[in-house]
């Protein structure tokens, strides 16, 4: 069943806005995509997929320093 809200456009500083109901919202924090075709604006999830990774790791690269702490094995009691 498909939803249907009445809004007009206004401006949130410089910028053209549209406020939607809670009802309609996405989670907090959800990364957005805004696709514009012909007069519609579609606004949605970003999708993550397998063919981003590469770009994950790149981003991690300067968190790796390469070095590897030397493995200390200690005494047990067997």
């Amino acid at each position: 069943m498909q939803k249907v809200f009445h809004t007009r456009q206004f401006m949130a500083g410089n910028s053209p806005a549209v406020r939607i109901p809670v009802s309609m919202a996405f989670p907090k924090q959800t990364k957005l995509v805004v696709i514009r075709e012909g007069n519609r604006i579609i606004v949605e999830p970003e999708v993550t997929s397998l063919a981003s990774l590469p770009a994950q790791f790149a981003a991690l690269r300067p968190l790796h320093t390469e070095e590897r702490p030397e493995f200390v094995e200690a005494e047990r009691a067997w």
